[in-house]
């Protein structure tokens, strides 16, 4: 705001020095011209700041699309502004919680994603707390959860009686940060949650941050283990390669990613663009990626095998695991109980 009042100031000075100049200079009779003419140049020089203010938006909206922030074509709308009453009903809304099983706080169904069942976010943070012990996690492990979204594998965690380290999660989603922090941290205080303000075209489009220059809230070689649950599956290439750089930074020498991905090569194409895939990624990007929605292409997104491969180890980390989930289909055979592709990293 302060900048555009910069700018109304800056383009409309010429023409008020113009119009004192014309209105000093004349005299007898010719001032109402001298008004006139000054108020003409006074409007000139408030259409070119207004010119000005559109021609800045333009280049920081192409500068997004050229770093591969937001698809081309695609706008984004700064969200409807709040009213103290209807954000005094959301907190009292959002501080909702169900207890399961008498000491598991699960999260009020409208912060959940597909409002699924009481039964099914248990039966969810559960076997995500035991696909991160599967690869790798130790009973005094220090965690960083990377899209925490509203807690379902603090929560998997906090059942787990063999889980005694440290959890620190973070999200984009402020109402979900807000709910762990209010509900899952005052449960058990060695579950920590923080809110980054990154901007991503589907999930939070008047984010302040750019995802290209994200820091993740940990300092150099303090985690064990990252955690990152269809969070790629939601981000163009640059982010990625931003995120498993800060992952390469935070972890510890040793430490592992779990990561969830939708992967394919040549073998596997025919069946993600099919209809038989739950994420049919038909559309193709100029860097390689596939998506399934031209105008929404962060809902799915996914990248070439080999290229998460060569990005993993341009960061510094390598493949130690992938194990294929059964999105591509849609049915599981039995093989694995992953539902997108699991690929686990080794710093």
């Amino acid at each position: 705001m302060r900048n555009r009042v910069g700018l109304v100031v800056l383009g409309a000075a010429p023409a008020a020095a113009v119009l004192a100049a014309v209105a000093v200079g004349s005299a007898g009779g010719s001032a109402p011209v001298a008004v006139e003419v000054g108020a003409a140049v006074l409007l000139i020089g408030g259409l070119q700041t207004l010119v000005i203010i559109h021609l800045r938006r333009l280049r920081r909206r192409l500068d997004q699309v050229s770093r591969g922030l937001v698809a081309p074509g695609k706008a984004t709308f700064a969200a409807p502004a709040i009213n103290p009453r209807q954000r005094a009903a959301q907190a009292d809304e959002d501080a909702e919680a169900t207890v399961w099983d008498g000491r598991l706080p699960i999260p009020p169904k409208h912060l959940r994603f597909m409002t699924e069942s009481d039964e099914r976010f248990v039966s969810t943070a559960r076997s995500l707390a035991a696909t991160v012990v599967g690869a790798g996690l130790q009973p005094q492990s220090d965690v960083l959860d990377v899209g925490s979204g509203y807690g379902r594998l603090a929560v998997g965690l906090m059942d787990r009686s063999d889980f005694t380290g440290t959890y620190l999660g973070f999200d984009i989603l402020p109402r979900h940060v807000a709910w762990c922090s209010n509900v899952i941290t005052r449960a058990d205080e060695r579950f920590q949650f923080r809110h980054l303000d990154l901007l991503n075209q589907r999930y939070n489009p008047t984010g302040q941050l750019d995802p290209g220059e994200a820091v993740f809230p940990a300092e150099d070689a303090s985690v064990d283990v990252c955690a990152l649950f269809s969070v790629f599956t939601h981000l163009y290439r640059p982010t990625v390669e931003r995120y498993l750089a800060e992952i390469a930074r935070v972890l510890r020498p040793g430490g592992s990613a779990v990561t969830s991905w939708l992967l394919f090569d040549d073998r596997r194409l025919a069946t993600v663009t099919s209809d038989a895939s739950t994420y049919p990624l038909r559309l193709r990007g100029e860097d390689g990626s596939r998506f399934m929605q031209a105008d929404d292409p962060l809902r799915a997104i996914g990248f070439p095998q080999d290229d998460v491969a060569a990005m993993a180890a341009k960061a510094g980390l390598s493949v130690a695991r992938i194990e294929h989930g059964y999105w591509d289909t849609g049915v599981s055979d039995g093989s694995t109980t992953q539902f997108q592709d699991l690929v686990i990293l080794h710093r």
